[in-house]
Formats: structure tokens, sequence, C-alpha cells
């Protein structure tokens, strides 16, 4: 009788940990989403994804991400130079739980784009053309129709705080920060 019931108890443990062992895990995805068209506008700027960065252990950093944004412009037909220039408005991301941000840095080709001066990414008088944005330059002319480029900015976490305290990157809590990086662009026909 001991034997049978020890063999029972022990068949009960043994469901027991199967058991013990299907958790389920619940993680949330969330989209933010708009929508907006503007077809008439002389500049308009296009962000063409959103921007998405991990904490990678090993390295103690965040990764760069690529943005991608297109640009439009409607030409003018008395202009002989086109400027468009870029300058970094804000870039701050804030934990979820509070207490700590993260500030995303924007480069453009290799420089940095400031929230203190505007970053020249094409300027025909000097014969900088904009890499990829090259078809605005050479569109700053034709007001019958619209000229469109793409080009790419690259994003990375370049600081952080903690209770308003530079901290690194490795001293930040686990979770999620999050905001909003706004770029501001201007363009001059002359």
């Amino acid at each position: 009788m001991k034997k049978a019931l020890i063999a029972v108890m022990l068949a009960g443990v043994g469901i027991s940990f199967a058991h013990a062992a299907t958790v389920a895990v619940p993680a949330m995805a969330t989209w933010k989403a708009t929508a907006k068209k503007d077809t008439t506008s002389a500049l308009v700027v296009t962000p063409l994804n959103s921007l998405a960065f991990q904490y990678a252990e090993g390295t103690k950093a965040f990764n760069t991400v690529d943005g991608l944004f297109e640009v439009t412009i409607k030409g003018d037909a008395s202009a002989t130079d086109f400027t468009l220039k870029a300058k970094k408005l804000s870039g701050t991301l804030n934990h979820l739980n509070g207490g700590s941000t993260v500030d995303v840095g924007v480069m453009w080709q290799g420089a940095p784009v400031s929230t203190s001066a505007y970053t020249t990414l094409i300027d025909t008088a000097a014969g900088i053309t904009g890499g990829h944005l090259a078809p605005l330059a050479a569109g700053l002319k034709d007001d019958t129709q619209r000229t469109t480029a793409q080009g790419t900015f690259s994003f990375n976490i370049e600081s952080a705080t903690v209770n308003d305290t530079t901290a690194a990157f490795e001293t930040l809590p686990d979770g999620q920060w999050s905001g909003e990086v706004n770029v501001e662009f201007i363009a001059n026909w002359s």
C-alpha cells in the first residue's frame, strides 16, 4: 500500500510540473496611425518609415536606423538657384514609466543635423546636389510638374538621462521609450 501511495504521489507531482511549464505570456503591439495628403504645397516632406531602436546588450548601445523620406517640390521658372536645408527640432523619447529619456540624433551623409543651425542638403549655387535628392536640384525650374526624390537620414540614440542626470545606456531601466523626432525642412528658390 505504501508503494502504491508513493507512486501516485510522484505521478501527481509530475503532472503538476507539466502544468507549471505551460505559461502564456502576453505582449501588445501598438501602431500610431495618421493619414495625410498634400499635392499643392511648394515643398512637401513625407517620412516613409517609422523608427524602432533596439538595445544590444553586448555592445551596450542602441542600433542605428535609416529613416527614408520623400521630398516633393514645385519648381520656379524664374529661379536660378535652389537650396534645401534641414534642422532637428526635437528628438527626446520618454520612458513609459517615467524617470528616463533617450535623445535621438539625426545624421545626413555622416554629419549631424543639429538643433542650433540648418544643415545644407542641396545648394545648387555651391554645387551640392544632395545625393539621392539630386532630382530636386535638376527640377528647380520646372513649374509645370512636381519633382520628387527620396533621401535617407541615419538616426541613432545619442544620449540618455535617468532622473535628469546623464546616464550610460546600460544603466537605463528596461522598458520602452516613446516620442517624436521632428526635422524642419526649408526650401528656397532664388
